[in-house]
């Protein structure tokens, strides 16, 4: 299978799909209900960053689109000087769904400490997949309670888990938003009852 294709498929499978999760710091509770949308795949992928194709400025929906139907593929974006840049996040995002089945590690995002960076968000995941950690960072959308996710990629020179806040996991499901059908994935609340 294309390489793009397996990650916008991988993402495709996340769209029915919220994660619950639960967290504790010093006897306060902070739930994060956390979904995606097909707008997101871009971003993730880092298809921004390929300036010289005009995929970095098109319609986001449109192109998730066409690489779910094959019409735009790793081929069309091959040809750019810029791919490597985004290499990286093939593997980890042709994996995201087993990211965010396995996390449990949850920091609240202090964007001051890594002043370097761009990156603006309120929670940062970080998973270990095949041997190197995958961050991704969370943020609240304005329009409601849950949180996307605004970026996504694997550990390289910089730790951006030093220093941030780290909370406890206390409860994690998944839920699939068409049936209502639940798994609840990690369970620290109820374990005693």
């Amino acid at each position: 299978m294309d390489k793009l294709l397996a990650c916008a498929t991988a993402f495709h499978n996340l769209l029915d799909v919220e994660y619950r999760i639960v967290l504790g710091r010093k006897n306060q509770l902070t739930e994060l209900h956390i979904r995606f949308e097909a707008v997101h795949f871009h971003h993730l992928m880092g298809l921004g960053k390929l300036k010289d194709l005009q995929v970095a400025t098109r319609n986001r929906s449109q192109i998730f689109g066409e690489i779910l139907s094959g019409s735009f593929s790793y081929r069309d974006i091959a040809i750019s000087d810029f791919v490597g840049q985004i290499e990286n996040r093939f593997s980890p995002l042709s994996q995201i769904e087993t990211v965010f089945d396995n996390n449990n590690l949850v920091f609240r995002y202090n964007e001051r400490l890594h002043s370097f960076s761009m990156i603006q968000a309120d929670f940062l995941l970080s998973t270990p997949i095949d041997g190197n950690d995958i961050y991704v960072f969370l943020v609240k959308n304005d329009n409601d309670e849950n949180y996307f996710c605004r970026s996504f990629f694997p550990k390289e020179t910089t730790d951006y888990t030093v220093g941030q806040t780290k909370y406890a996991l206390l409860y994690k499901e998944k839920i699939k938003l068409s049936t209502g059908e639940k798994e609840i994935q990690y369970d620290r609340l109820n374990k005693d009852k």
